[in-house]
């Protein structure tokens, strides 16, 4: 029984790794935010949607990893 919890253990670790990816890419996503409308104020509302979708698309991938947390958790 202990090496199981080891297993879920070590398990939940190597699964939350991916989330200081998630990190990086919302970070790099508003950096480049930034950047693009000091360089074509005019088109910040379109920056600024291109930017929330892809914001969105890497929460979904972070959610994922919550849900597989769970489920090895109680599994």
């Amino acid at each position: 029984m202990l090496f199981v919890k080891a297993a879920k253990v070590i398990a939940l670790s190597i699964t939350f790794l991916p989330l200081t990816g998630c990190a990086i890419g919302t970070g790099l996503i508003f950096a480049s935010l930034v950047k693009s409308i000091s360089y074509a104020p005019d088109s910040e509302e379109t920056l600024f949607n291109y930017a929330a979708i892809g914001f969105g698309f890497i929460e979904t991938f972070a959610l994922m990893l919550f849900v597989m947390v769970g489920l090895i958790f109680v599994f």
